[in-house]
Parts: structure tokens; sequence; C-alpha cells
């Protein structure tokens, strides 16, 4: 992910926990099916995917 390899290249440990954060909302959205995009057997469309996921980053 992009903003593990700005923490790693600039020594920045606020990306670093930014990006785990992203990554955790990811996996939290991918858990619920009726949070998945059609091909992973979902309904949402990428817009509401990326909706749910930032409303999970915190």
């Amino acid at each position: 992910m992009l903003l593990e390899w700005l923490a790693e290249r600039h020594g920045r440990s606020e990306f670093a926990r930014a990006a785990a954060a992203i990554e955790s909302a990811i996996d939290s959205a991918l858990q619920q099916p009726e949070s998945r995009t059609p091909d992973l057997g979902g309904r949402l469309g990428t817009r509401a995917f990326g909706s749910r996921v930032a409303g999970l980053v915190g």
C-alpha cells in the first residue's frame, strides 16, 4: 500500500498508523457479506463500499 511505502521511505509513523487503520477497516467491511461488492458476492457498488470503509476507519 502506498501509505506503508511512504511511512518506510520517509520515516513517518503516522502514515504507518493510517495504513493499518485503512487495512483494518477493509478487513472489517469484507467480513460482512452485505458490505461486499458484486465480485465478492455482495451488492454494494464501489462508491458505497468506499463509504462503508471510510466510516469504519477510526
